[in-house]
């Protein structure tokens, strides 16, 4: 049995208890000193918090510069989403990995113990990126947990195999679907979309996640249909939804009845605020901040969270799967910043994403020991800071540290 102890953690800004962890778990939370030990650890006042989780990582696009620069001159050339299908084309199994290995071992030193990784499954890609994820997820399953999600990036009904593909990749161990229905070229083919997502979550009994509505136009109307497809299958608190920016600009009676519906079929949504920055359509100035409606998704009770989504890929051309960075800008998108504001965006990269994965979670008695220690004495302090992570603990175990005893990477 393996056991030690963290002293003096600051689990908000008037409460200071002493940890103990043993054999991965909170075995101990104690507001009186415990004797000190050879091993344990002491946080000074430091702020802890629950270890943040991801729920929304498209990953085997991350690092794309680089196999893009492996390219002919003219590619290089290429507008992004054009140039990205030669990268996909190129793809390798190793590869792919090298890149995933890169960001996952980010997201394990920025204190990250869980994430939900999207890998593109089509005519292009077919399965390479989904084999290398599955590789990755194995050899850091010590550290942290992946669920990997095989999602059609390119459109179902593209006469390319894909629905074969997808069914393939369930097979040889995705864990969840994804989909992308408002991008097809028809209404008839986004319902087909969404139809064949459902029919497959169902076969292969997983949960849904959509990436939805990501645009500006007030005509892109996906949310609803998923919204009311999860409810007719009865698969309420199984299918969430990525963006689903368009929301902000229909008329505010249409966007109350989809809100209401999404709240009727218990859908989470993952709003990606610097992703949403820089990729919304734009096509007027100035240019909108391209989030959805959060406070009043949040107020009818919908879970509403944040994730990085990209890094350094043709969606997005920066990143550092840090999630501190993450809330600090959904705190400025979405106006989160003021007394009373702040601490929802810390819900957003903890709690609500680990509700959303099901995972067993907090920091209290018997929980798995994920954690991470912040330089900072509250949360206001380490947003507008963007302060070290004095130490990471994932599964009970030192991750990375810096600024306690020493510096080191697991």
């Amino acid at each position: 049995m393996s056991s030690y102890r963290i002293h003096n953690a600051r689990l908000n800004s008037d409460r200071i208890v002493h940890l103990e962890i043993t054999d991965e778990r909170f075995s101990r939370i104690s507001e009186t000193p415990l004797q000190p030990r050879q091993d344990d650890l002491d946080a000074e006042g430091r702020l802890v918090i629950p270890a943040f989780v991801n729920a929304h990582l498209h990953v085997e696009k991350s690092f794309w510069r680089r196999e893009l620069l492996q390219q002919p001159i003219e590619v290089q050339h290429l507008h992004r989403f054009d140039s990205s299908q030669y990268v996909k084309r190129a793809y390798t199994v190793e590869n792919v990995a090298a890149r995933i290995d890169d960001a996952v071992r980010l997201a394990i030193a920025h204190g990250t113990c869980a994430l939900r990784v999207f890998v593109d499954v089509d005519a292009a890609a077919e399965l390479r990126a989904l084999e290398a994820a599955l590789q990755i997820k194995e050899k850091y399953a010590a550290w942290i947990r992946l669920d990997v999600a095989a999602f059609p990036q390119d459109g179902v009904f593209n006469g390319k195999g894909t629905e074969d593909l997808m069914h393939a990749a369930m097979k040889a161990g995705a864990d969840m679907i994804g989909g992308i229905p408002w991008i097809e070229r028809s209404e008839a083919a986004q319902d087909a979309h969404i139809k064949l997502c459902f029919d497959l979550a169902e076969q292969y009994g997983c949960s849904l996640n959509f990436v939805v509505d990501d645009t500006e136009d007030p005509t892109s109307r996906t949310l609803e249909k998923i919204a009311a497809s999860t409810i007719q299958r009865s698969m309420q608190g199984r299918v969430s939804g990525t963006q689903c920016n368009a929301i902000a600009f229909y008329d505010d009676a249409h966007a109350a009845r989809v809100i209401r519906l999404v709240k009727e079929a218990e859908m989470a949504i993952i709003n990606n605020a610097h992703v949403s920055l820089v990729t919304t359509q734009i096509s007027r100035q100035p240019a909108p901040r391209g989030c959805t409606r959060l406070h009043e998704l949040i107020q009818a009770g919908i879970p509403v969270c944040t994730a990085q989504d990209d890094i350094d890929d043709w969606y997005y051309p920066f990143g550092r799967n840090d999630l501190l960075e993450v809330a600090q800008y959904m705190a400025h998108i979405g106006q989160f910043a003021w007394p009373g504001e702040s601490h929802k965006v810390l819900d957003m990269v903890t709690q609500i994403p680990a509700n959303l994965l099901g995972l067993d979670y907090g920091i209290s008695d018997g929980k798995p020991a994920n954690l991470v220690i912040l330089d900072a004495e509250d949360w206001h302090s380490a947003l507008q800071y963007q302060v070290p992570k004095a130490a990471v603990i994932l599964k009970g175990k030192i991750a990375a540290m810096s600024r306690l005893e020493r510096d080191e990477f697991f």
